[in-house]
């Protein structure tokens, strides 16, 4: 029988690469399952993984610590692979940050914690690796503090510094634990360290309740059960943001963690966040309308298609039918079952509040909703990350085109936050990504789960060509070869329209020089060579061409002869119109703190950009251009080492202009380069 609502925590574990949160995770299964210690690679066991040491997925782990029922979400924390730590702090109920005691403010984790402020999530800290040289829980909490505000106090304190770390001093419980055993004696030397830390923690919690801050402000003392309740009342509201010390290597803070997860971390029932898609709110009520939100897919070469989903309200059991609101099909339970890593355990029945996994779902995807036929409702998919880094693909050898793009397909079913899709000016196929080692990541997948072959380039910049002045041409095609020949004479006049105005074609032709049921040919010929440009290959636009003389043969013309005609005339004439060539620009958001926005324009106008505008966007800064796209190829991975990684951008296209013509060579050639460079 499932467990009910109350009983269930959903936590996420967010934070930067190396933080140790899949440690901090793999820990906290080996002491609920009752190892002597972690359970190793049960959260990292793709191969991927572990040949590179890091998280490159989300994990789930459901666990039981002192009658709760907790499912675990393990995120990554490359900057490359967020979006699953973005949708984790959707589905779950609280998010346990983990920071480096060495290095605790990085990129990853301002953009994490921004995120869970914008879903409006719980949070707890966990100050990992105290065991390490040269750190100090107090300096990481005043800069927790600073950062994140004061809500933010410390629930424990670490007994120890470095390698002579011992274990945890609880301050709520008055209890030091260490190496298994419980001591209610402060120990030597951190009464000082203690009072302060108390006072903090006392002072978060008398705020968090009206009735305990009366108290606390007439010299009262709040009874340890009375703080109890105001600190769970305060992590669920987000007035209080309780810090742990740890250290995962040693197995030190763990059982704390968990402790504190089970008795004071916000459950499905206590914070309604569910808002579905016509605005209503979905409570978790084990009794309510049944719905569950899909938000993550796992894809076996061999086994099929896993989902995993959360349930949001009502419950149900194995083999029911539902319905999907996006496709309209049914679906079938055909079994239930909760993850431990790859590990999967059958239930039989499922309650709002729990996150299980479904094998086998016919027309279901990541971010659907699957729910009743009587009453159905939908949510809105997760905001992802916007890619950044972006190849043209196809498959390595001919004839497998169709698995490749199949591979793919299920790849991207994964991870939403890869991009597939078809340009219209260079009829590449584009993936695109949240970064270089995204992409690669999932080509590598690609070959290594369906052995196929994936050739990945930097994608062509769309150029395009003009002129810039008027002219006539004659296009003439005589052919004699014996019977019947060919025979079309075309003359036009070529002038420049209006930029994005595109083509404009006027039959200007009177007494009949070329017969009417020509004149469609000439057009078509015309537009043929419009495709193939004449300064180096790109697609001529914006121009007017009119057809005003020409001459026929009763016998020999046709509309085949018209067609080359039409396209010889045009290649003339543009050629003696002054041709230019145009290059996209985009408009280009770029999102910094305000120290480095000297940084960010400094680089920006050596692409030649043009700076738009600034605003203000909390507490960072919005830098708007417009620059050619052709000097935006290499733009991520620069701006990431310009910054750091402390800012992000978002590109629009925008509109053309002509190539200044000291850089025709230059532009022309650095779209060639990138043409031909392969991922290394």
């Amino acid at each position: 029988m499932a467990a009910e609502p109350e009983l269930i925590r959903n936590v996420c574990l967010i934070g930067h690469r190396g933080s140790g949160k899949t440690s901090i995770g793999e820990a906290m299964l080996g002491l609920a399952s009752g190892r002597s210690g972690p359970a190793g690679g049960a959260l990292d066991y793709a191969e991927e993984e572990v040949e590179r040491g890091m998280t490159l997925g989300m994990s789930v782990a459901h666990l039981e610590w002192k009658g709760r029922e907790v499912n675990l979400l393990d995120t990554p924390g490359d900057g490359g692979f967020i979006a699953d730590a973005f949708v984790a702090q959707r589905v779950a109920d609280c998010a346990v940050l983990v920071v480096h005691a060495q290095d605790p403010i990085q990129v990853v984790t301002e953009r994490v914690w921004r995120r869970g402020e914008k879903e409006d999530i719980p949070h707890f800290i966990v100050v990992n690796h105290l065991d390490r040289e040269r750190t100090d829980f107090s300096e990481v909490l005043d800069q927790l503090r600073e950062r994140f505000g004061q809500a933010v106090v410390p629930l424990n304190l670490p007994i120890g510094r470095e390698d002579d770390l011992r274990g945890v001093y609880g301050l709520l419980s008055g209890t030091a634990f260490v190496n298994g055993e419980q001591s209610t004696e402060i120990p030597e030397g951190m009464e000082d360290e203690v009072d302060v830390a108390k006072t903090q923690l006392f002072e978060a919690i008398a705020e968090s309740d009206d009735t305990l801050l009366e108290k606390y402000l007439e010299g009262e003392e709040i009874s340890t059960e009375e703080a109890f309740d105001g600190i769970r009342k305060g992590i669920a509201e987000g007035l209080i943001i309780p810090v742990l010390a740890a250290s995962a290597e040693r197995g030190i803070g763990v059982d704390r963690l968990l402790d504190v997860i089970a008795g004071s971390a916000p459950g499905p029932v206590d914070r309604s966040r569910w808002i579905s898609e016509d605005g209503d709110e979905i409570s978790c009520d084990p009794d309510g309308p049944f719905a569950a939100y899909v938000f993550k897919t796992y894809v076996d070469p061999y086994a099929g298609r896993l989902s995993v989903m959360r349930v949001v309200s009502g419950r149900c059991r194995s083999d029911e039918a539902l319905t999907n609101p996006r496709t309209g099909s049914n679906e079938r339970l055909g079994g239930i079952s909760h993850l431990t890593g790859k590990e999967r355990s059958s239930v039989d029945e499922t309650v709002a509040g729990d996150i299980i996994a479904v094998a086998k779902l016919r027309d279901t995807s990541t971010f659907d909703t699957l729910c009743k036929p009587e009453k159905v409702i939908s949510f809105e998919p997760v905001e992802l990350p916007e890619p950044t880094t972006a190849f043209a693909i196809e498959a390595k050898a001919r004839g497998e085109e169709e698995k490749v793009f199949e591979a793919i397909r299920r790849v991207t079913d994964e991870d939403p936050s890869l991009n597939l899709e078809r340009s219209e000016d260079t009829g590449e196929d584009i993936l695109s990504g949240l970064a270089q080692m995204h992409v690669e990541f999932a080509l590598e997948r690609i070959q290594r789960r369906y052995g196929v072959e994936v050739e990945a380039k930097a994608p062509r910049v769309p150029f395009k060509e003009t002129i810039s002045g008027h002219a006539q041409a004659q296009g003439r095609y005589k052919k004699q070869t014996g019977g019947r020949g060919q025979f079309g004479d075309a003359r036009i006049e070529v002038s420049p329209l209006p930029r994005g105005s595109g083509f404009e074609f006027e039959n200007a032709i009177v007494g009949g020089s070329i017969p009417r049921q020509f004149i469609p040919a000439v057009e078509k010929g015309i537009v043929e060579a419009m495709r193939q440009g004449t300064i180096a290959g790109y697609p001529v636009v914006d121009v007017k061409v009119r057809l005003y003389d020409g001459q026929f043969h009763t016998v020999d013309s046709s509309e085949a002869a018209f067609k080359v005609a039409g396209s010889m005339a045009f290649k003339n004439a543009v050629a003696d119109a002054t041709p230019v060539l145009l290059e996209p620009y985009v408009k280009v958001e770029v999102l910094a703190p305000t120290e480095l926005v000297g940084d960010i324009m400094g680089d920006l106008s050596g692409r030649r950009g043009r700076p738009m505008g600034m605003e203000q966007r909390g507490e960072r800064q919005v830098v708007q251009a417009e620059v050619p796209q052709v000097e935006m190829l290499t733009y991520a991975r620069d701006l990431r080492s310009v910054t750091g990684g402390k800012a992000n951008f978002h590109v629009e296209p925008g509109h053309y202009e002509e190539v200044p013509p000291n850089l025709v060579e230059r532009v022309l050639a650095a779209n060639a380069r990138e043409d031909e460079k392969a991922v290394s």
